[in-house]
C-alpha cells in the first residue's frame, strides 16, 4: 500500500493512503468526516461494494477527530487525509487536495455523507445529470416525501427555506441546499470555495448560479444517520438558530463575491441542464 506524506506547515499535515493509481479520468467520492468512528466503517464498507473502482475514487477528510475515524477509514482501499482544523469544508478542501494528488486526472467530486445518511445508488444518478452536461448536480431531499422521517420536518422546511434563499440571492431556484451533489472540477476550481464551516455547501451553490453553470437537481434519498455526531440537524433551537444565521450570511457573502464576475459572464451563457422528470435549478 502507497503512502505519501505531505510535507510539514500545510495547512492539512498529515497522511494519506491509496493502492497503486492510473491516469484515467475518474470521479471522485469526497467524504468529510467529523467523530464518526461509530459509522464510517459500515458506511464505506457499503459505498465501496456499490462502486466501480474503475470509474471511482474515495478519499476521507477526517476533520478535529480525536477518536479513532481515521484510523478506522485506513483499513479501506480509500485515501484518507486528516487536519487539525474543525469544520465541514476543511474535510472537504483537504479531501480534494489529497485525491488529486494520487488521481491527476479525476473529473468530477461528489460529495458524501459519512454518516450513513447518503444512499451510494444515488451516486449513478448524479452522475448520469453530469454525463448529459450539467456541471453541478444537486440532490434534492425536499421533493421526496419518503425522505421527511429521516429528515424531521423542522430540517425539511429550514433545507426549503435555504433553497428559497438561494433563489432570492441568484434568482435561479432551488428545493433544498443538499449536501449529496456532485461538482465539476473546472468549476469547482473556478469557484475555490472560502467558506470552511457551514457556509461551504450554500457557496458553491450560490457560486455556480451566479456564474450561470449548467446546474439540475435530482430527486435523492435521505436515511436516518447511523451514528456519530450531530453537526447541524437535531441540536438544540438555539444552535440551529446560531447555523442557520451563519448559513444565510454566507450566502449573501457568495453573491457579493460573484456578483461582479457574473456581470462580466456573456448574455449567452448555457441554460441549466434539467434532468428527466426533475425541475430546472
Amino acid at each position: 500500500m502507497k503512502e505519501l506524506t505531505f510535507r510539514p506547515g500545510r495547512p492539512h499535515d498529515g497522511f494519506l493512503r491509496y493502492p497503486h493509481e492510473t491516469k484515467a479520468s475518474r470521479i471522485a467520492i469526497i467524504i468529510p468526516a467529523c467523530k464518526e468512528e461509530a459509522c464510517i466503517a459500515p458506511v464505506l464498507e457499503e459505498l465501496l461494494a456499490a462502486l466501480d473502482p474503475a470509474k471511482y475514487i474515495v478519499a476521507v477528510g477526517v476533520n478535529d477527530s480525536s477518536d479513532r475515524t481515521a484510523e478506522i477509514a485506513r483499513q479501506f482501499r480509500v485515501c484518507v487525509i486528516e487536519t487539525a482544523a474543525r469544520g465541514y469544508g476543511h474535510g472537504c478542501r483537504d479531501a480534494i487536495e489529497a485525491v488529486t494528488c494520487v488521481a491527476p486526472a479525476v473529473s468530477a467530486f461528489v460529495f458524501f455523507a459519512a454518516d450513513g445518511a447518503s444512499d451510494p445508488r444515488d451516486i449513478a444518478t448524479l452522475v448520469a445529470a453530469h454525463e448529459r452536461g450539467a456541471k453541478m448536480v444537486l440532490g434534492a431531499r425536499t421533493t421526496r416525501r419518503s425522505n421527511w422521517a429521516a429528515m424531521t420536518f423542522p430540517h425539511v422546511l429550514a433545507n426549503v427555506a435555504l433553497g428559497l434563499w438561494c433563489g432570492l440571492l441568484t434568482g435561479r431556484w432551488f428545493a433544498d441546499l443538499g449536501p449529496l451533489r456532485l461538482i465539476d472540477r473546472r468549476l469547482f476550481e473556478t469557484i475555490a470555495p472560502r467558506e470552511m464551516t457551514f457556509g461551504w455547501t450554500i457557496e458553491a451553490q450560490v457560486g455556480a448560479a451566479m456564474l450561470g453553470a449548467n446546474i439540475c437537481e435530482v430527486s435523492v434519498h435521505e436515511r436516518r444517520r447511523i451514528a456519530g455526531e450531530q453537526k447541524v440537524s437535531g441540536v438544540t433551537w438555539r444552535r440551529t438558530f446560531s447555523i442557520g444565521c451563519r448559513i444565510l450570511a454566507a450566502g449573501w457573502r457568495a453573491r457579493s463575491r460573484f456578483s461582479s464576475r457574473a456581470a462580466e459572464r456573456p448574455a449567452t451563457a448555457a441554460r441549466p441542464v434539467v434532468a428527466q422528470g426533475q425541475s430546472s435549478a
